[in-house]
């Protein structure tokens, strides 16, 4: 059974996730729109940027107060920093998907369901089970793959902030939910009695 600390913190993470859909509203009225956000001090710092790294923040502590009792065991710090990193994915999707679809919606379907479902996934990660982080491995792997193809093919550019900022998050967390497994594999199976 969670406890009360842990229930409180994945709440606040459902709130992140909700901030996060309130920046995707905010992308699509500026983009959309055709009205330049407004800014503070220089012109990329816009409003949805603010309330994007908002939600990260919430995340951050929402995952830090729900992952507590993992962070004091081996292999803890990798859990949150994976958990934490499949939401900014996640969210950085969700802050493209404007631009994809003012040039064609075919991108919007499978990069709003792609986002949803890493949001869904977070929690799965806690579970230690190999056949979850299995899963989270392909499923990563394809999502950078497909991140990769686009610029590749000279569909986008590589040297976009928020396509190089998603490139580099998904092999970090590539190579995190692989340190997961390998942390899972270590550990001795229970004898059932």
């Amino acid at each position: 059974m969670a406890k009360p600390r842990e229930v409180r913190g994945w709440l606040v993470y459902g709130t992140g996730v909700a901030v996060a859909f309130l920046m995707l509203a905010f992308r699509f009225h500026y983009v959309m729109g055709g009205v330049v956000a407004p800014y503070f001090l220089v012109p990329w710092v816009d409003v949805p940027l603010v309330i994007a790294i908002l939600a990260g923040a919430l995340a951050a502590a929402g995952l830090h107060q729900a992952l507590w009792s993992f962070l004091v065991r081996p292999g803890g710090m990798v859990l949150y920093l994976a958990s934490l990193l499949m939401f900014v994915v996640a969210t950085l999707f969700l802050f493209a998907l404007p631009s994809h679809f003012a040039a064609t919606a075919a991108f919007f379907y499978p990069m709003f369901t792609a986002a949803v479902v890493l949001y869904v996934y977070v929690p799965t990660l806690s579970y230690e089970s190999r056949a979850f982080l299995g899963i989270a491995i392909v499923g990563t792997g394809a999502l950078l793959a497909a991140s990769l193809y686009g610029p590749l093919m000279g569909a986008a550019p590589l040297t976009s902030p928020v396509i190089l900022a998603t490139v580099a998050s998904e092999g970090l967390l590539l190579l995190l939910v692989l340190r997961l497994l390998q942390l899972t594999m270590q550990k001795p199976e229970p004898v059932a009695a």
